[in-house]
């Protein structure tokens, strides 16, 4: 059984666009104020000239060509953001981003958690780093992006997924309320959701969790409501199902 619980981030050249869409969403502070000088930039998959948009009242605008995969930046000195990454221009919706200071006030539990989450990738679900895992949320909670910054955040994700079922069930709804703070990637989110329902014997939602189908080709686990599972990948951040699994072929 196949069961893809990390993201791979691949990107091929685009074809040349001709139209522009807007991307836009709101920006928040984890600290309730927003930075001076706070810049929102989108950079292509050919890594040329980034483009730079409009910040406005807690808001952005930005025009990108309409194909083509994209990072969404938010970026002001002394800040830092988790990275949007932008499957589609053209679906991708609101895409909403919190900024924090990038002096997170928990260092020394950050730099544990990036090595935890190395480790655990190489080497997923040892017990030991489950249960650090659970001391630390019963010392400070989950830890957040705004309390270890994204690296470290997606480390303690990246344990908690590969952890035993009874773990994960226990940490959902902790990323649940992260999630609705803008404290987690929401991607991971998904991926935990689903692993959680197959688990349990239900039909996932977001079409992450793979298996071994007829032929040995890789197709996902049941899918709750199918027909619209793009749709919710997409408010995810995630690409549509059929990208995803071309890239298990």
């Amino acid at each position: 059984m196949i069961r893809a619980l990390t993201l791979a981030i691949p990107f091929l050249l685009a074809a040349a666009p001709a139209l522009a869409v807007e991307l836009s969403g709101a920006i928040f502070s984890s600290t309730g104020t927003l930075p001076p000088g706070v810049k929102v930039v989108a950079q292509g998959e050919s890594m040329g000239e980034p483009m730079v948009g409009k910040v406005e009242g807690g808001r952005y605008r930005i025009q990108v060509p309409d194909s083509g995969r994209y990072h969404v930046l938010a970026q002001a000195e002394g800040w830092e953001a988790a990275p949007k990454l932008v499957w589609d221009p053209k679906t991708a919706g609101g895409l909403d981003i919190l900024v924090y200071p990038a002096e997170v006030p928990e260092p020394a539990l950050a730099a544990e958690l990036i090595e935890m989450g190395r480790q655990d990738r190489a080497k997923p679900g040892e017990r030991a780093r489950e249960q650090r895992l659970g001391a630390i949320i019963d010392a400070k909670g989950w830890p957040t992006v705004s309390m270890v910054g994204y690296e470290a955040a997606a480390g303690a994700w990246t344990v908690a997924q590969h952890a035993s079922p009874a773990f994960l069930k226990r940490s959902l709804p902790l990323m649940q309320a992260a999630a609705a703070k803008l404290e987690i990637n929401p991607q991971h989110l998904a991926l935990s959701i689903d692993r959680a329902r197959v688990e349990d014997g239900k039909p996932q939602v977001y079409g992450s969790q793979l298996r071994d189908g007829k032929g040995g080709k890789v197709e996902p686990d049941p899918i709750e409501d199918r027909a619209h599972v793009d749709a919710r990948r997409a408010a995810m951040g995630m690409e549509p199902l059929a990208a995803y699994l071309a890239r298990f072929k």
